[in-house]
């Protein structure tokens, strides 16, 4: 998963009632100004499912890999301070987007 930073998991409800998210993904950054203006930027809370079991061309049982489920999509405005000190890492974006919706980034 690219874009995205492990948090310390935090239960959300979905469609398929509650679930543990476990990382914090950041989609797309739009409507920003590098002249003192602020921006936004799209998130995601991912957390990671099972997709059971199958069983191989010798009968034997095989666990399926875990897959990535977006549990939660939206934006969140970045203020003016934040995107005037955005370099080449995305760092100060997520600890922004993780204080703001207090996560924890492991």
């Amino acid at each position: 998963m690219s874009n995205t930073r492990p948090i310390q998991p935090i239960q959300v409800w979905t469609p398929n009632g509650l679930k543990s998210a476990t990382f914090l993904g950041l989609s797309d950054f739009f409507d920003y100004h590098f002249d003192n203006g602020g921006g936004m930027v799209t998130y995601l809370l991912i957390g990671m499912e099972s997709q059971g079991t199958t069983t191989d061309e010798n009968g034997n049982v095989v666990t399926l890999p875990d897959v990535a489920i977006e549990y939660i999509k939206d934006n969140l405005s970045i203020p003016s301070n934040v995107v005037n000190q955005w370099g080449a890492s995305d760092d100060i974006i997520f600890n922004y987007v993780a204080t703001t919706l207090n996560l924890t980034l492991l």
